[in-house]
């Protein structure tokens, strides 16, 4: 315990809390003095955009306004389906900020074109029911067509070792494409998001600039992007 408290800077109080959280979450074992950081969980199992939109609520749309801080009158950006993007969304169209959006995500639209000053190009292709994304080559070839200043992308797991996740190949390939043409890349994640690993990889941690999440990641994972000269974690 006294090792935890001198490496992170932090009283026995806040370390005896975070560990007790931490166990609670699954990520590790207490033991005698200290913890065993547990084997990263994977997530088969896909839960339903609903499920996803009433998850962590609060926390996503703090994300997204820490977000919409970052954007400038004209600037250009994919906006990646997603619970938390669609929070986005929803303050930008509630704006009158002058932006350029190309989005996937069909729920999205409705909010952004509230604001009169933001020109939509909506990505065509198949209609994923769960995910309310589009997704294929016809949404993969419009991409392909731009290239934006910004993209924001959602995910469904971070990890150190294994990257960026989501559930679906072809969600993956619609990522990957986005953070291909954009010049910056964005990732939006709630703490939930740190230490799963769902089935489909779609990029490594050093291809993103900036990850913005919550203050309910583990301090021990902050900690561990520490290695990363190039990636800024922000938690709001």
């Amino acid at each position: 315990m006294r090792e935890l408290c001198d490496l992170l800077e932090a009283s026995e109080a806040t370390i005896r809390r975070d560990l007790t959280r931490l166990e609670q979450q699954g990520i590790l074992e207490r033991t005698h003095g200290g913890a065993i950081i547990s084997d990263e969980i994977s997530v088969l199992e896909e839960p339903s955009f609903s499920q996803k939109e009433t998850e962590y609520h609060e926390e996503k749309m703090r994300i997204a306004q820490y977000a919409y801080k970052l954007l400038n009158d004209n600037d250009t950006l994919f906006l990646d389906a997603g619970t938390t993007t669609l929070e986005l969304a929803k303050i930008i169209g509630e704006s009158n900020i002058n932006l350029t959006v190309i989005s996937n995500s069909v729920t999205a639209i409705p909010y952004l074109a509230k604001n009169e000053n933001v020109k939509i190009y909506s990505l065509g292709g198949e209609i994923r029911n769960n995910t309310l994304a589009t997704v294929g080559q016809m949404t993969l070839d419009a991409i392909s067509q731009f290239n934006p200043n910004k993209a924001f992308i959602g995910v469904n797991g971070i990890s150190i070792e294994k990257g960026l996740t989501t559930h679906y190949t072809a969600e993956a390939e619609v990522k990957q494409a986005m953070m291909r043409y954009a010049s910056e890349v964005v990732v939006l994640a709630d703490h939930s998001k740190f230490k799963q690993i769902t089935l489909c990889r779609f990029a490594s941690i050093a291809m993103v600039d900036l990850i913005i999440t919550d203050s309910g990641i583990p301090s021990y994972i902050e900690h561990a992007f520490d290695q990363y000269d190039d990636i800024k974690l922000i938690k709001v």
